[in-house]
């Protein structure tokens, strides 16, 4: 067998294995570690096969259903231009692949060991989520109540001083002109400002959903106002991105976090349930966003987008490291770019410029990607630990307690952390995408009103033995 093949049946093997893990080991529960497992194997299994093996043909799958036959993508013929032996960089992405899945695994399986008991509450907890009723922590909302309040008027201010509204609607307005919507796309689309942008996709969702659901069952009007205030508002900030990702995205978190609501079973009819939602948001927000050619299948551009790009992505990638550029050795990390004293060029820029000319050209890819320009194969493992480390940590410290606001919170943020891990880099992932970030703000809130409750009863206390 050529290490052509024994790369596809190890890629294959390591999918494989992690579906039934995901099946049998973890069960098939709406958890961080089960959306990780299963995003990954939506997106890089056996999709991800079939477009090294079809090089890349467009809608290969709806190509083979409907009977008809693409053409191989532009890209594959380009890189072959600059590296000769494309089966070893394909060779190279599915082994890193298949470490991948063995490494999140691996990293899984630590914390289950580290902290066996807690695994095991959570274990039942998670049994018994449906039988539950929906409970809340913190029976003292006067912190959440501030921190909704200050998100919102933080956001607000971005929003007023960047005319956001202004700019949704005169994008809007554009209803015959593709490329003047790309134009305006390109120059106003987002804010500037990284600050906003972090709240806007990390922090604020996680505390929508939390104040809805403990406004709604504390009964506490100024609460829910507040969060709903605080929609509005990141609803504005997602449009101003101009693009149909952010606020797709957006509507499927508070989607998640309703289901939550009543059942954490990942069951058949909950999946065709939640796909057609899916595809009805998307399809939507396509059709509001993009203006198509006469003729053009939506649904087949969609499909493109989401399955088949980001194995494109991963392929420029691997394509580059180190075929065409060396492995940069943690040069793609600021700090220790600094610290080595050379100068700071991020990895997706240099895979930008070798294959489109152009470095200020983005196309996200997995989170491996990053670990592979750094570090090569000792770095893909690493990364996967990490993250297969962090996600089941999250759940053990979050769904302990089960149907709680909060854990269906921080679900809900982990859910976009995750989308983020698997078009970015870890780092950014943990911090921009919120999927380490939100938890820590939970805990940290959830903690501060414990301790101030605590402080006022042991006061209330105290006085009251004085005064007897």
């Amino acid at each position: 067998m050529s290490l052509l093949s024994v790369s596809y049946a190890a890629a294959a093997a390591a999918m494989l294995a992690a579906a039934l893990y995901l099946f049998f080991r973890l069960r098939v529960f709406l958890t961080t570690t089960t959306m990780l497992l299963g995003s990954l194997l939506l997106i890089y299994g056996p999709l991800f096969l079939s477009f090294t093996l079809s090089s890349g043909e467009a809608g290969f799958l709806i190509h083979r259903l409907s009977g008809l036959v693409g053409v191989p993508h532009p890209i594959f013929s380009i890189i072959k231009a600059k590296v000769p032996d494309l089966d070893a960089v394909v060779a190279a992405m599915n082994f890193s692949v298949a470490l991948m899945y063995a490494g999140i695994i691996a990293g899984i399986e630590v914390v289950d060991r580290l902290i066996p008991r807690q695994i095991a509450r959570m274990r039942t907890a998670l049994a018994n989520w449906n039988t539950q009723a929906l409970r809340d922590e913190t029976f003292d909302h006067r912190f959440l109540l501030i921190v909704i309040l200050a998100l919102f008027l933080w956001m607000s201010f971005f929003s007023i001083r960047e005319n956001q509204v202004a700019t949704v609607w005169h994008f809007l307005s554009i209803t015959d002109d593709s490329a003047a919507r790309n134009a305006l796309r390109l120059h106003f689309s987002g804010s500037p400002s990284y600050g906003y942008r972090l709240i806007l996709g990390a922090v604020a969702p996680m505390f929508i959903i939390w104040g809805l659901l403990a406004g709604g069952l504390a009964k506490s009007w100024s609460l829910l106002l507040a969060a709903c205030l605080l929609l509005i508002v990141t609803l504005i900030g997602k449009a101003d991105t101009l693009s149909k990702a952010p606020p797709a995205f957006f509507l499927i978190q508070l989607m998640v976090a309703a289901l939550l609501v009543f059942s954490n079973k990942v069951t058949w009819r909950s999946v065709l349930g939640l796909a057609c939602a899916i595809a009805l948001v998307f399809y939507a927000i396509t059709r509001l966003v993009m203006i198509f050619p006469q003729g053009t299948a939506v649904l087949q551009v969609i499909y493109v987008r989401a399955f088949e790009s980001e194995s494109q992505a991963l392929l420029e990638n691997f394509a580059t490291f180190p075929f065409v550029h060396p492995h940069m050795w943690g040069a793609n990390l600021r700090p220790v770019a600094l610290l080595m004293g050379i100068p700071y060029m991020p990895a997706f820029s240099i895979v930008a410029y070798t294959w489109y000319g152009n470095y200020d050209v983005t196309n996200p890819a997995l989170f491996i990607a990053d670990a592979w320009a750094d570090f090569s194969y000792p770095g893909v493992i690493l990364y996967s630990v990490i993250a297969g480390v962090v996600c089941r940590s999250i759940d053990a410290i979050f769904l302990v307690h089960g149907k709680t606001v909060v854990a269906i919170a921080v679900l809900g943020a982990t859910f976009i952390g995750i989308f983020t891990l698997l078009t970015t880099a870890l780092n950014i992932a943990f911090i921009s995408g919120g999927l380490l970030l939100a938890p820590i703000l939970a805990g940290l809130l959830v903690t501060a009103t414990r301790y101030f409750n605590q402080r006022h009863r042991t006061s209330a206390a105290e006085n009251a033995v004085l005064n007897d």
